[in-house]
């Protein structure tokens, strides 16, 4: 008997459509991205211990600071010195955390963060326009681009912003309790160029 997704706090209020101004130069999407994500923080002295273990399990080279590392479906992002999100997209046949913990055996802590966060997709030619609203980084090409993550405020909430492909398009990483919140703050701040919110 499987285990079924977790609800998430934007279910109710994500509604599928299109708003904001009708301008054919803008084709903004917002979506809500279901992910399992799980938390991995090397013991002290045992970094490249856990690097091997992850990237002999999954293929994924755990990323440096600032950056991502992607291997099929499963997508790490450093977050802190010695310490990483993991995240594949649900639902999926395998058991994330499951698989982690196995793999780093005593040399981490792994732990499950499906339900402490949200993942907000934004993409379009004016992503960057929206993100500049209420996001205190550079997401000028020269300074982010794909492959890149940082740790920042998003409309005044602690989050991780990503940028995944050159479109461009953004992952949002969000706490649960705060996601109806950036989720709203997302739509109002794309109203002025039109946008899509996909299922």
């Amino acid at each position: 008997m499987s285990t079924p997704e977790p609800m998430s706090p934007l279910d109710r209020c994500l509604g599928v459509g299109r708003f904001g101004a009708e301008r054919p130069d803008s084709r903004l999407q917002i979506a809500q991205r279901r992910l399992a994500i799980a938390r991995v923080m090397a013991r002290a002295g045992n970094t490249d211990t856990v690097g091997a273990a992850v990237e002999k399990d999954t293929g994924l080279k755990l990323p440096s600071p600032g950056h991502t590392s992607t291997s099929g479906d499963v997508t790490a992002i450093w977050i802190a010195p010695d310490t990483w999100l993991v995240m594949q997209a649900m639902p999926t046949s395998t058991d994330l955390l499951a698989r982690l913990t196995r793999a780093c055996g005593a040399d981490a802590s792994v732990v499950d963060q499906s339900c402490g966060y949200v993942a907000l997709q934004l993409s379009g030619a004016r992503a960057c326009d929206v993100l500049a609203k209420g996001c205190r980084i550079d997401l000028h090409p020269r300074a982010f681009g794909p492959g890149r993550a940082a740790a920042t405020t998003i409309a005044h909430v602690h989050g991780i912003v990503w940028q995944v492909d050159q479109t461009p398009t953004f992952e949002l990483i969000v706490p649960s309790t705060l996601a109806e919140h950036v989720y709203e703050w997302l739509c109002i701040s794309a109203a002025e160029f039109g946008y899509e919110v996909r299922a």
